[in-house]
């Protein structure tokens, strides 16, 4: 039986971070250019670019809300072990990761690609997380989707 898929994001950089690395690679081909010509310069920022896009996009986690799971990156929760869905902002998540915090988190946080995120705590006393801590772009939507799919 297929996972039906209620919400799903990918946690691509911002455009900066895009533009930052475009530098850098643009930074090296010339300076491959200059010493070894330009055909050389042209293929290492092709080829430059192409690995370093391939690699912002790979390492850009996953958020996924499906009718029996919740995705973030790699990992999976079933949703029957969520007992609660809570939006959080910058200065929430700063606090819940400052001095104090609970170091059992489970944590995916992208700051560099949004600013929002989602606690997700959990009802499972043999799992050794008791909450998710999440980056999403809208984390309102993860919140309703997840109170909805949990109500089904």
């Amino acid at each position: 039986m297929a996972n039906r898929v209620g919400y799903s994001e990918r946690l691509l950089p911002r455009w900066w971070v895009w533009l930052a690395a475009l530098g850098l690679v643009a930074m090296i081909a010339v300076a491959y250019g200059a010493a070894l010509g330009s055909l050389v310069g042209w293929i290492t920022g092709i080829v430059g670019g192409a690995i370093l896009g391939a690699l912002l996009w790979v390492t850009s986690p996953r958020v996924a809300v499906t009718d029996q799971h919740l995705e973030v990156g790699p990992a999976r929760l079933p949703l029957g072990c969520i007992d609660d869905v809570t939006q959080v902002d910058g200065a929430a998540i700063a606090a819940l990761r400052g001095p104090g915090a609970d170091a059992r988190l489970f944590v995916a946080l992208r700051p560099w690609s949004c600013r929002g995120g989602v606690l997700v705590t959990l009802s499972d006393e043999r799992d050794p997380h008791p909450a998710w801590l999440f980056s999403s772009r809208h984390p309102e939507r993860v919140a309703e989707t997840l109170a909805a799919t949990m109500g089904d």
